[in-house]
């Protein structure tokens, strides 16, 4: 799995790794979906890399079950891993509690001969427990030891964590870097270019269709109904139809999508602010109608009357 953009990033981290610290806390803030967690998995692959090459030799043991790991996250295998990297998250959006930080600090005790990755992912989401026993942790760290901490808001971190920390801003992707990356994975030149265009600097729109390009023209369809300045009584009726016989999940996602295809048309001037703000007051109540087991079709008609004023 390739790095996308971000060379200035990558520098600054070879300068801190060249620097042959005993130990390490970094933190990695930036807009989600722009590869901060793979970055920091690259990071860990240096750190731990028996030939002592920044960002891995990718040769010596440590870095193919780096790879593997990385492999698992982003290509679905299930290979051996490296056992000397710990991930830590938040459990279906859930706070990051101070039992996941015991086990980080059981975890950095254990022996290793080269040392030991901790990556906490969304490290905003820490509750005061477990950012308090994190604090201790980095205040006096043990030798071979690398934290690192993403956030897309560091404000949001205690600033004795913040302080305690390299900090490493990333920079939104480029257009062309997002294009070239669609490309390179089967999305055509003018899906690319259209996804590219209201991707917002990041790869989240990506994540999102990856596995079901279909819900992208889906979401496409109905952001056009939405922008056009005639109802649309018969299209949304099919779409709606169309849209009734998807799980909720791939529901979600299209409107995910559908609001950031909106987002980026209101700031263009092609759809006026009023409307976009009724949408994501529409779109709150659509989300509980549908977890609440409302009829698909019938809230995404709703929606879109609403919204229209119909």
């Amino acid at each position: 799995m390739e790095v996308i953009g971000h060379h200035r990033e990558k520098e600054l981290i070879s300068k801190y790794l060249n620097r042959n610290f005993p130990s390490y806390s970094f933190l990695f803030e930036g807009k989600e979906g722009i590869g901060k967690k793979l970055l920091a998995l690259y990071t860990a692959k240096g750190f731990l890399c028996e030939k002592n090459t920044n960002f891995g030799c990718g040769e010596c043991k440590s870095c193919r079950l780096t790879d593997n790991l990385i492999s698992n996250i982003y290509n679905g295998t299930n290979l051996t891993y490296n056992p000397d990297i710990k991930l830590v998250s938040s459990q279906e959006g859930k706070d990051i509690k101070i039992s996941q930080i015991r086990e980080v600090i059981d975890f950095i005790k254990l022996k290793s001969s080269k040392g030991k990755v901790v990556i906490i992912e969304n490290a905003e989401k820490m509750n005061m427990e477990a950012s308090n026993a994190l604090l201790k942790t980095l205040e006096e760290p043990p030798k071979n030891v690398m934290f690192i901490l993403t956030t897309t808001n560091q404000n949001k971190l205690l600033p004795t964590i913040v302080s305690r920390c390299f900090k490493i801003k990333f920079k939104q992707l480029l257009k062309d870097e997002i294009y070239r990356f669609l490309t390179e994975r089967g999305f055509s030149e003018k899906e690319a270019k259209e996804i590219s265009a209201i991707s917002e600097g990041s790869l989240s729109l990506f994540s999102l269709i990856k596995d079901n390009p279909k819900l992208y023209q889906l979401a496409k369809d109905f952001a056009v109904l939405m922008l056009d300045n005639n109802f649309r009584i018969e299209g949304i009726i099919n779409l709606a139809d169309i849209l009734d016989k998807l799980d909720n999940r791939e529901i979600f996602i299209i409107f995910q999508i559908v609001q950031v295809v909106l987002h980026k048309k209101t700031l263009k001037g092609d759809f006026d602010i009023e409307s976009y703000e009724t949408f994501l007051k529409e779109y709150e109540k659509f989300q509980q109608a549908i977890k609440s087991g409302v009829k698909k079709k019938l809230a995404v008609e709703g929606l879109y009357f609403n919204v229209k004023g119909g």
